[in-house]
């Protein structure tokens, strides 16, 4: 049984506000443990990019609508207590949208198991479900959320462009297929040119001329 730690003047009660995250960040790394107070507001801003909660009731109600917590009002931790790995564990797979092994398709995003699945990623360090993770462990976690977004992004980038040049290679084939199969001209293929004295219209022609002179000669 791991006994929490407890700072009643954590850093999201000295810097709460969505313009003095700068702040926030800077003054969690130094704290010996991270609260669930800190976790939520910290999750919350790499979620939304924003935490307009005020109290610690409306971020676990957040956490809640979001899967991080199954929503038992009894299982609220305690606010300035120092957060457990496996719930920042589930909102960490929640929020990369992972899926994990067969164990977790199965049962689902548990604490246990998405602890294990976040240390064999290297997102987390390697510790169990119930230990807590320092101020700067935590921000070192969000940190490692942000860079496996940032990979995702880039992988599905080049996914979309693969997918692009493929179609445009099939594209390309099947106009140069269609040239082949389809002549460009659709007159039928003329034969050879008949020579002169072949014509039939050369030997009228000369016949009728030869006509004509005659009788101007006979005059």
């Amino acid at each position: 049984m791991f006994e929490r730690t407890t700072i009643e003047d954590s850093a999201v009660v000295k810097f709460p506000g969505n313009d003095e995250d700068f702040d926030f960040w800077d003054s969690l790394s130094t704290q010996p443990v991270v609260t669930n107070n800190d976790a939520l507001h910290g999750l919350l801003l790499l979620n939304d990019g924003k935490d307009d909660c005020e109290t610690y009731e409306c971020r676990y109600q957040a956490a809640v609508d979001k899967g991080w917590f199954d929503g038992s009002w009894n299982g609220m931790p305690p606010t300035n207590a120092s957060a457990k790995v496996g719930w920042m564990a589930v909102a960490g797979c929640q929020i990369l949208d992972i899926q994990g092994g067969l164990t977790m398709q199965v049962w689902g995003d548990s604490p246990r198991y998405c602890s294990r699945e976040l240390t064999f990623m290297g997102i987390l360090p390697s510790v169990t479900e119930n230990e807590a993770l320092s101020g700067l462990e935590f921000t070192a976690f969000v940190d490692n959320i942000e860079d496996r977004q940032r990979f995702d992004a880039a992988a599905e980038a080049r996914k979309r462009l693969e997918e692009q040049k493929k179609a445009s290679r099939w594209q390309n084939d099947a106009k140069r297929n269609s040239k082949v199969v389809t002549p460009m001209e659709t007159n039928p293929v003329a034969g050879p040119e008949p020579s002169s004295g072949d014509t039939p219209s050369s030997e009228g022609e000369g016949t009728s001329s030869a006509q004509d002179v005659n009788p101007g000669s006979s005059q």
